[in-house]
């Protein structure tokens, strides 16, 4: 009994270095992913240079200038854990009188609910808060918030990484979201 219980702790720590070699690893290779988009990012503003930026505070969920309601476009991407916060989060917004749309190019704000599970969902959450950034850059869309699981474990990262984001929200913060 006690070599059984000496091999199992035997087994946890190697785990345990293991996770901490792949989390090390891991960060590494975010860092360099985020590096990477940050370029092509900068490489699609250098040709929209003649465009005029748009500077908005989402404080209602109307437009001042036209009374309208303001749109919210929302990627979801994971588990389905993160497909049922994705629907609870626009249905929050919609109640607070934001306006659904599927349409990324239409909406006034690209809410990017992401995942952090394994490394292509990571990689696949910052391709999208990208995409969402370049439609940013464009004039097209004004506010990008991110949440999910990415959000919620790299908050800070994220926030420092990507200066485009404009709110990154996690879990406990889903309710002040429409504000």
């Amino acid at each position: 009994l006690k070599s059984v219980i000496i091999i199992d702790s035997s087994h946890l720590h190697w785990r345990i270095q293991r996770t901490l070699t792949d989390w090390r690893t891991s960060s590494r290779r975010n860092a360099m992913q985020i590096s990477s988009l940050r370029s092509s990012l900068a490489a699609q503003r250098s040709h929209s240079q003649g465009r005029r930026t748009v500077h908005c505070r989402v404080a209602s969920a109307t437009d001042s200038s036209s009374s309208q309601p303001l749109k919210v476009s929302m990627v979801s991407l994971g588990c389905p854990k993160n497909t049922v916060d994705g629907e609870v989060i626009l249905g929050d917004l919609f109640r607070s009188g934001f306006e659904i749309t599927d349409e990324h190019e239409d909406a006034d704000a690209i809410v990017v609910n992401t995942c952090g599970f394994v490394e292509d969902a990571k990689s696949d959450s910052l391709e999208n808060i990208i995409q969402a950034a370049a439609l940013k850059s464009n004039g097209k869309v004004k506010k990008v918030v991110v949440t999910g699981c990415m959000a919620q474990r790299y908050n800070e990262e994220l926030a420092e990484s990507l200066p485009e984001i404009d709110l990154v929200v996690g879990f406990e913060k889903y309710g002040n979201l429409s504000s």
